[in-house]
């Protein structure tokens, strides 16, 4: 169905071929060849249960696109986004962790949130915290099966954020898997921008590290080079905010088992992500 969609689509300029690309968690992606360009399609049917509203997707990918982090959008309808293709490799947690990338992810994301005082337009504002008790809810309200302590853990989380330091609101990724993050040599580029909004830009590095497991010598080396120095009340909220973000992780994919017809282990993903939440938290 989503093949035969994909090809319908008014904005191709010949004969299209397409294949379909794995790793997905949330959705399904191809890659389309027109002639002689390349794109990423992706079948983006509207997600509210998981705090997913395609309009503001697309407006945070474009303002990224303008900014230089994100491939351009090459069209969009309803349940259909296409992107230009980047020639790339997708980088993995492991990766990552090398000292060389932490740095250069550092910088790209200092670079996206001080243009935060160039962005135009209603964009959604993105609270982990809230998120995190809005999955809960959703969650129980699908029937999910959570674990028994989960209210404790979110009553931890939010006295946790109350010891946060205030902020200047930037333009925020909000979901950075390692799978989101491309390698194109001379620069990185930021995919799928599902979960962007305007927000804390901490989180971002937060959601990183947690995401991709980084010891605390690496979340050094990575504050660091983001803030030109490692001062101890931001090592700190990046500490906290890392045990929301995991515990925001394990809710979504509890979400997932109850949603979801992808082909994956949501119910491991969901427990890896709590387990990890109550690790980094006894380190608090």
């Amino acid at each position: 169905m989503a093949e035969q969609q994909i090809v319908a689509l008014p904005c191709w300029s010949g004969a299209v071929t397409l294949k379909e690309l794995g790793g997905g968690i949330t959705n399904r992606n191809y890659v389309v060849d027109d002639g002689d360009r390349r794109f990423v399609a992706r079948q983006c049917s509207p997600l509210p249960h998981l705090g997913i509203h395609r309009s503001n997707e697309v407006a945070c990918q474009r303002l990224a696109a303008e900014l230089g982090f994100a491939p351009a959008i090459h069209y969009f309808e309803d349940s259909i986004l296409v992107s230009d293709f980047v020639q790339s490799e997708t980088l993995t947690a492991e990766a990552i962790r090398d000292a060389s990338l932490l740095v250069r992810l550092a910088k790209t994301l200092r670079r996206l949130h001080d243009a935060w005082d160039q962005l135009e337009g209603e964009l959604i504002y993105f609270s982990p915290l809230q998120t995190v008790r809005t999955y809960a809810a959703t969650a129980r309200r699908l029937g999910a099966l959570l674990p028994e302590d989960i209210d404790e853990a979110i009553d931890q989380a939010a006295r946790l954020m109350h010891g946060v330091s205030p902020f200047t609101p930037a333009l925020c990724h909000n979901d950075l898997l390692a799978e989101n993050i491309l390698d194109a040599g001379d620069r990185l580029w930021l995919v799928d921008w599902e979960y962007a909004g305007i927000g804390n830009p901490l989180f971002d590095l937060a959601n990183a590290s947690g995401n991709s497991q980084f010891t605390e010598e690496q979340e050094q080396i990575f504050l660091t080079a983001y803030r030109g120095e490692c001062i101890d009340s931001d090592l700190r909220d990046l500490r906290i905010l890392k045990t929301i973000s995991l515990l925001r992780e394990a809710l979504w994919a509890y979400i997932q088992t109850k949603k979801s017809d992808l082909e994956f282990d949501y119910e491991k993903y969901a427990s890896e992500n709590l387990n990890a939440y109550h690790e980094a938290r006894q380190t608090l």
